[in-house]
């Protein structure tokens, strides 16, 4: 059975930042509304980046599973609101956020590194991020953008050591920095010190961590260990609130490497409900009439 997997999409989506029970073990997931403003803020809940507020200044947020998350606001020339607050299975919340303007050199060069990573201009973020570390040598947030890109450009030893200077400064207490540390071990092959460090960001992170879990999950299929890669990818999928679509197409790949037919058709056929016109749905679409026929022929 061949797989769809396509890994330079899966290496993309755990660099930005990304990620399952069964249904019926699913709680429902709670709506947060948030009233921003200004518009086109970019809204990180617990590191993980969610969208961005409309013109109107209000970003929706559907299926958000019962939590507690570390909210972040931006938008280049205003300070980064910070909030912490919990939501329950089911609940309906409104939140609004209030961003006031900075003058702060080295928090601007910031806010444009995070913009232009936004839109996958990594060179120039680099650069932006860089000129954030003169003017402020010790910024964590800068480091562990900074790694980040350089990781998509696939300097992965550059982006192991800015991490690594991230958790430094936070004194071992950065969850996202270990994720983007793990993130580029397993970008050069190391998934034994991947995985490692993905536990670590997943203790510091009560885990609750969709990119940790999901990059834990490659980390551990690459190792030969699916069965538990396929546990971690379903927890990243129950957290994640079906964000990421890809989530399920990798599931649905791990299942059936370990000839769980049955349990990998539903979840290829959740990745085309999800993302019926993306570049994977054709290919993904032919695995499961494969996948289907192959259920259907006689024993």
């Amino acid at each position: 059975m061949k797989r769809v997997i396509v890994s330079a999409l899966v290496s993309w989506l755990l660099i930005v930042g990304l990620l399952a029970q069964t249904p019926a073990q699913v709680k429902p997931g709670a709506r947060l509304t948030l009233i921003t403003n200004k518009p086109d803020v970019s809204i990180y809940l617990n590191g993980a980046f969610r969208g961005k507020s409309d013109q109107r200044g209000t970003l929706l947020i559907e299926r958000l599973p019962a939590s507690r998350y570390r909210l972040r606001a931006r938008t280049v020339g205003f300070k980064d609101y910070r909030f912490e607050f919990r939501v329950a299975a089911g609940e309906a919340r409104r939140l609004h956020v209030h961003l006031l303007p900075t003058r702060d050199r080295a928090e601007l060069a910031y806010q444009r590194g995070e913009q232009w990573r936004e839109e996958k201009k990594y060179e120039e973020s680099v650069a932006e991020y860089e000129a954030a570390l003169r003017l402020r040598r010790t910024f964590p947030e800068a480091r562990v953008g900074l790694a980040r890109s350089l990781l998509a450009l696939n300097k992965h030893e550059e982006s192991q050591q800015q991490a690594e200077q991230a958790i430094h400064e936070r004194r071992g207490q950065e969850p996202e920095g270990y994720t983007v540390l793990a993130n580029a071990l397993r970008g050069a092959g190391l998934y034994g010190e991947a995985a490692e460090q993905y536990h670590r960001a997943l203790r510091q992170a009560k885990n609750f961590s969709p990119e940790a879990h999901t990059g834990l999950a490659l980390s551990l299929d690459e190792m030969g260990e699916t069965e538990e890669a396929i546990e971690h990818l379903r927890q990243a999928i129950a957290q994640d609130g079906d964000g990421e679509p890809i989530l399920y197409n990798l599931l649905g790949n791990m299942l059936l490497a370990v000839d769980k037919k049955r349990e990998a058709l539903k979840a290829l056929e959740k990745y085309l409900a999800l993302a019926p016109d993306s570049d994977l749905a054709p290919a993904i679409q032919s695995l499961v009439e494969q996948v289907r026929e192959e259920l259907a022929a006689p024993p």
